[in-house]
């Protein structure tokens, strides 16, 4: 009795596929953590707005606070500060908006790549996350 070939041959074709789809998943995990960053940097700039707010309310009028700028301080008029930090929070969203498109594009790939490769492989290809 035969025993079954268990081996799966893999043609260089597949082999780059497979390897296309660990680079678009590594890129996605970049993405992700970049995605993450920005969004607590957004609750970090919120609650500095909170902290302003309330700094403006007990200060005298022509008090100033300092709003880093690079990597100085420039003192700055509490209104101006929390205008800055809001500009600030508008630039990250549109920097995760376009994040997020990438991510988007990017899964599409792979459930491209993913549907090619268990077409052909099945169970001997194992293409999920081991969240």
């Amino acid at each position: 009795m035969a025993v079954p070939d268990k081996d799966v041959h893999i043609s260089l074709e597949d082999q780059q596929k497979i390897n296309k789809f660990a680079r678009q998943n590594q890129k996605l995990e970049d993405l992700k953590d970049e995605l993450k960053a920005k969004e607590n940097e957004i609750v970090t700039l919120s609650d500095a707005a909170t902290d302003v707010e309330e700094m403006s309310l007990t200060c005298d009028d022509g008090d100033k606070i300092p709003y880093l700028v690079g990597e100085i301080f420039v003192m700055e008029a509490p209104d101006d500060v929390l205008v800055l930090l809001e500009d600030k929070k508008e630039e990250l969203k549109a920097e995760i908006k376009v994040l997020e498109e990438q991510a988007t594009g990017i899964k599409g790939i792979m459930t491209d790549l993913k549907t090619h490769l268990y077409a052909k492989f099945g169970d001997a290809i194992n293409l999920e996350a081991d969240d």
